[in-house]
């Protein structure tokens, strides 16, 4: 069995809740703690915490793709802020949520206090370019005006959302990476690597998803998805801060798709 039927599988032994009751529990305001471990451990790990969560579930489907466009300056100047692990900083995206075809412009900020606030309006164009309520938007929540920000860098993975029935806590488990750039006209692919985020609102320790990791001697680590795709489609760009994440993300994928080469030949 391959690991997205196990992963189909685990999925239909967890309770479902609907896109309305998940809301309830979206945190727009939280602390977070972010983990990348081996796709093959993804099966094993719903397993483990199957009696604790609830699963999104869409039109039948418990597994989502995303779709993301990341803007930036010129300069680059939200990615060189988070290299240098700057305080009150921001990311600007424009993200396509499954199979709707709902968009919203998003603002992340991440402030003194180690905080994450998301803030986003639903785009009411498929026009790429930015509109005017949404240049007010940015405005309002960010010290960038639309006119020096621009795309680059676009994303997509596959999504598992899970959610504690007294909504204090949500979970996301992302998967089947990819990353493209229009400054290079590159891309890339990491469908060996799995990356959770627990978004919680208590005391880390006492989620059931980070004693599993714990447990299975995965730990909290740094990681962006933007910054990790702009590293890694650009080596040129300064990245000394993010050497360590981008090592362990290239040997993860690597022994998964060595793996895979194995059972080919074997």
């Amino acid at each position: 069995m391959s690991i997205a039927s196990e992963i189909e599988r685990v999925l239909l032994e967890f309770n479902p809740v609907s896109l309305d009751k998940i809301q309830q529990a979206s945190l727009m305001q939280r602390k977070d703690s972010k983990y990348v471990f081996s796709y093959v451990d993804v099966p094993a790990i719903l397993s483990a915490v199957e009696e604790h969560y609830l699963v999104l579930e869409i039109e039948g489907q418990r597994s989502h793709n995303y779709q993301t466009f990341y803007y930036d300056t010129p300069g680059l100047d939200m990615y060189h802020r988070h290299h240098r692990g700057m305080v009150n900083r921001h990311k600007i995206r424009f993200r396509k949520y499954g199979s709707s075809d709902a968009v919203y412009l998003e603002v992340k900020k991440k402030d003194a206090r180690g905080v994450t606030v998301k803030t986003r309006i639903k785009k009411e164009s498929r026009e790429g370019s930015i509109l005017s309520n949404e240049e007010e938007f940015l405005a309002f929540y960010t010290p960038y005006e639309h006119e020096n920000i621009f795309p680059v860098l676009e994303n997509s993975f596959n999504r598992i959302t899970l959610v504690r029935p007294d909504r204090t806590e949500r979970i996301t488990i992302d998967y089947h990476l990819w990353f493209s750039s229009p400054l290079s006209d590159e891309s890339i692919e990491l469908p060996g690597i799995s990356i959770a985020e627990i978004k919680f609102d208590r005391i880390l320790s006492a989620s059931p998803f980070h004693k599993t990791l714990h447990c299975s001697h995965i730990i909290p680590q740094r990681f962006s998805k933007y910054c990790t795709g702009m590293a890694l489609l650009d080596p040129d760009l300064k990245q000394n801060l993010f050497k360590e994440e981008i090592r362990r993300v290239r040997k993860l994928n690597n022994d998964y798709l060595q793996s895979i080469k194995e059972k080919q030949y074997a």
